[in-house]
């Protein structure tokens, strides 16, 4: 059984969100390291952001797959917390 959803009208773009990157679509890739969940070398990456740790910032960069992994993960906290703010 699934779980009620929040009315699609209190969140318009919750069901249309944007399909994630993927190499050839006029980003900017690049070949290199994925940073993320792979590890692999050589691949097509793009560019997410800077990391900041103690003593040292770097730049991320991760594959497609990766990619599509990180995009699911933050629907899925993003429908679960605004199922919890409309009461669901």
């Amino acid at each position: 059984m699934t779980a009620p959803r929040a009315s699609a009208a209190r969140f318009p773009w919750r069901d249309s969100w944007p399909g994630t990157a993927v190499s050839g679509d006029g980003n900017g890739w690049l070949t290199g390291g994925c940073w993320l969940y792979c590890g692999r070398r050589e691949v097509p990456v793009l560019w997410v952001g800077s990391v900041h740790t103690p003593g040292a910032i770097g730049e991320l960069y991760a594959c497609g797959g990766c990619l599509a992994e990180i995009a699911l993960r933050v629907r899925h906290q993003a429908l679960a917390r605004d199922a919890a703010y409309a009461g669901v």
